[in-house]
């Protein structure tokens, strides 16, 4: 009997280590349910598509329930699988979401429902890869951690698309609060230019719950392109630490944004020198920022390697409290722009920065200033920091000079003194290698083949879709005829695709709808797509058949990835109705470069290039760079050009607009017109260009612009021509005229000998 109740006991054991194997999401939830302290519970290798995975149940600190695949990353949950973990001691391992997106509210949530919540439970080994809505605007969020001593770790999370953060810390009762969460050795692999608020990587807090600790630690973690928008790190709570964190290339910075007496050390913001890569933007009392490592940081303004807010006097919750009782003790600065205190100061932020310490800090720095200070009074004290020795500027007050060492660390050369700026043996410089799932070896990108080239006489019109739809990414279709292309419906464009007259032609081939039915525009962009047009006239109406609406146009379909778009040598006249355009964005869409050269826009009712798709005010647009260059606009009812931002939405860097050398003639004349409306705009030179008869019933050019905002007109000449508006009136460089083009002789902005505005070399002068 004693041998059979030892058998029991051995077979027991063996069966808790080897698991006990489920296949599907129902059999999961009951087994959790059931499962003792020290069960391991196996998922079936697989693909579990729509797999609704609630676990609910109790291990112990020594005895944990251990949920996991047969093969780390070998049960892929794809569709509108999601996770949900409640209870205690729970650890979920090697999980892998790929293809799909959450139907949640969050992918991976620390709760099953309000009543049950997680504590003391984990998540690790996971990846989540192409898993993001698709529409780009849904928000949800990759993983939400509630309740308390909960732990995120060793995962991947690859360049989320769509809005919302990847993880958020909730905090919205008392049940998650002080909660002493870690998030730690995971790799945030990539987060591109979102266009909105709302794309940070990891958000701790809201506003509302701001005056709440949190006790949530960060730490080594590698954050690689994190560029959504100017938060990668947004702090909304008390008494958090992040440290020992690295953040490469990375296009904004660690914000404390709200909450109090929040730790930050031993990080490395690695720029390499890429323009707006930030560091620690710093709101509110109390925070110490202590031996971090700042190197080649080329942010300014909110993004700047290290900027101290002003503060709003009575704020509500939800703004900008005042810094007041700051740290700032051995850091190291190494080739970085200016730190800038005193940051966002204007009409409502009046409230300086006060009893601030600023101490033994080295900088190592060429530039003459190493920081501004937007505030004359005594908030900042500078005390016994370091300035090397190379620096040709001014000392200022608080800072000495010191001849460097030099470390080798982790491959960086890395200035060093043991009185000042940061201890550099202490800081862990964390790499991508040693983070993230270690099971995780994402696909290796081979070379681009070799596109092939599909040739389409104007007799094959009709056909003119299916080449589309045979061709492969890289490929290029080649009209070879001067004739009509008679189109019957839009053409999709959905992969890298070339589209242009023949080299030998003298004349545009010209498209045309050739149908009774409305066409929304020849060719339509859709998610991701990358079509470059050149030399091809795009004809608005013809005879007695219907309209196209646009020339080309983004899709109206859900989008999360951008789009590109370059248009070289191209046509556009004949659009009839006051909301068609040559070039239009449609809502929901975000172009990352959308560049147009050596084209001509003419004759149309409505718009050249329509941007001003987004009307929501939150500070959305519709394309990140917008190019431009030797265009030539006449005779257009309407704008010009268009793009608009609304709101006051601070979180973005663009849109980014360059209009140079380009030609405006007789130009949206109608009373309180402009020919040009660049609204909300954050990055704008219009440089090089002529105007002629343009915005006489009101605006040549028409801004609305914010302090910070970097815009400029210049080298311009505006005959006969309304006035630039904008609202701080600073935009306006040395170089504006209002002469007779004729009479004009100038060096231009490039201090080239080539003439004010475009001289488009058309194939043809006008196609009609």
């Amino acid at each position: 009997m004693r041998r059979l109740i030892l058998i029991f006991l051995m077979f027991n054991a063996i069966s808790s280590i080897a698991g006990i194997v489920v296949h599907n999401p129902e059999e999961l939830r009951k087994t959790v349910l059931k499962a003792k302290p020290g069960d391991t519970i196996v998922l079936k290798n697989g693909a579990w598509k729509d797999a609704a995975l609630i676990l609910n149940g109790k291990g112990t600190a020594k005895n944990p329930i251990v949920i996991r695949p047969e093969t780390p990353g070998e049960v892929v949950l794809t569709g509108n699988s999601y996770l949900q973990l409640a209870g205690e001691y729970l650890q979920v391992m090697n999980l892998h979401f790929k293809d799909g997106f959450t139907p949640n509210r969050a992918v991976i949530s620390f709760k099953t429902d309000h009543k049950n919540l997680a504590n003391h439970c984990r998540v690790t080994g996971l990846v989540i890869e192409n898993y993001s809505q698709p529409q780009r605007l849904k928000g949800d969020t990759w993983v939400i951690l509630y309740g308390k001593h909960n732990r995120i770790d060793h995962a991947t999370f690859v360049d989320k698309l769509n809005s919302g953060p990847v993880i958020i810390v909730e905090l919205d009762d008392e049940r998650s609060q002080a909660n002493y969460h870690r998030i730690d050795s995971n790799y945030f692999k990539g987060r591109k230019r979102f266009g909105s608020n709302g794309a940070e990587t990891i958000r701790v807090g809201v506003s509302r719950y701001s005056l709440t600790p949190s006790r949530t630690s960060i730490n080594h973690n590698y954050f690689e392109r994190c560029n959504g928008e100017v938060e990668i790190i947004s702090i909304k709570s008390g008494e958090n630490k992040v440290s020992y964190n690295t953040f490469y290339e990375s296009e904004g910075g660690l914000v404390l944004r709200h909450g109090s007496n929040n730790l930050v050390e031993g990080n490395f913001f690695n720029g390499n020198n890429k323009l707006f890569t930030g560091g620690v933007r710093i709101i509110n009392p109390g925070h110490k920022v202590l031996n971090n490592v700042f190197y080649q940081l080329k942010g300014t303004q909110f993004r700047a390697p290290l900027s101290i807010m002003n503060g709003v006097p009575n704020s509500l919750i939800n703004r900008y409290y005042q810094v007041k009782d700051v740290i700032v003790e051995k850091n190291t600065f190494i080739d970085c722009t200016n730190l800038l205190f005193g940051a966002g100061k204007d009409a409502e932020r009046t409230l300086s920065p006060q009893n601030v310490v600023f101490k033994n800090n080295l900088f190592f720095s060429k530039d003459s200033t190493i920081y501004e200070n937007l505030n004359d009074d005594n908030g900042l004290k500078f005390v016994d920091n370091a300035l090397s020795a190379e620096n040709i500027g001014d000392l200022p007050a608080g800072f000495k000079k010191t001849k460097v060492k030099h470390l080798r660390l982790k491959g960086f050369e890395l200035p060093y003194d043991s009185g000042y700026g940061a201890d550099l043996k202490q800081i862990s410089f964390i790499e991508a290698k040693n983070t993230g799932a270690s099971w995780f070896h994402p696909v290796v990108k081979t070379a681009a083949r070799k596109g092939r080239s599909f040739k389409v006489s104007a007799a094959q019109s009709e056909n003119f879709k299916s080449y589309i739809q045979q061709a492969l990414s890289g490929d290029t279709i080649i009209l070879t005829d001067t004739g009509y292309y008679k189109m019957k419906e839009s053409i999709q464009i959905n992969k890298t695709l070339m589209i242009m007259a023949a080299k030998n032609l003298t004349k545009r081939p010209i498209l045309l709808n050739a149908t009774f039915s409305s066409m929304p525009a020849f060719f339509i962009v859709e998610n991701g797509g990358r079509l470059s047009v050149e030399n091809i006239a795009f004809k608005g109406t013809f005879e007695s058949f219907s309209g196209v609406d646009a020339g080309i146009k983004s899709t109206e379909l859900p989008m999360n990835r951008p789009y590109y778009l370059n248009v070289n040598g191209c046509e556009f006249y004949d659009f009839n109705e006051s909301t068609q355009s040559g070039i239009a964005g449609s809502k929901g869409t975000l172009a990352d470069s959308l560049l147009v050269s050596n084209s001509i826009f003419h004759h149309l009712s409505g718009t050249g290039i329509n941007l001003a798709s987004e009307k929501d005010d939150k500070g959305i647009y519709n394309a990140e760079i917008v190019s431009i260059t030797n265009c030539v606009f006449t005779n257009l009812l309407g704008s010009a050009i268009n793009i608009y931002r609304g709101g006051n939405d601070e979180s973005t860097l663009g849109p980014f607009v360059t209009i140079n050398y380009c030609s405006f003639n007789e130009v949206e004349n109608r009373e309180q017109g402009a020919a040009i409306k660049l609204i909300g705009v954050q990055q704008a030179k219009v440089t090089n260009s002529g105007f002629s008869k343009c915005g006489q019933g009101g605006r040549s050019i028409q801004f609305q612009e914010y302090r910070t905002d970097n815009i400029l007109v210049d080298y311009c000449n505006f005959y006969k021509s309304g006035k630039i508006e904008s609202f701080y009136n600073k935009v306006a460089g040395q170089h504006v005229y209002t002469e007779e083009p004729e009479s004009l002789k100038l060096t231009t902005a490039s201090n080239s000998q080539q003439p004010l505005g475009a001289s488009v070399p058309l194939l043809q002068s006008y196609s009609y």
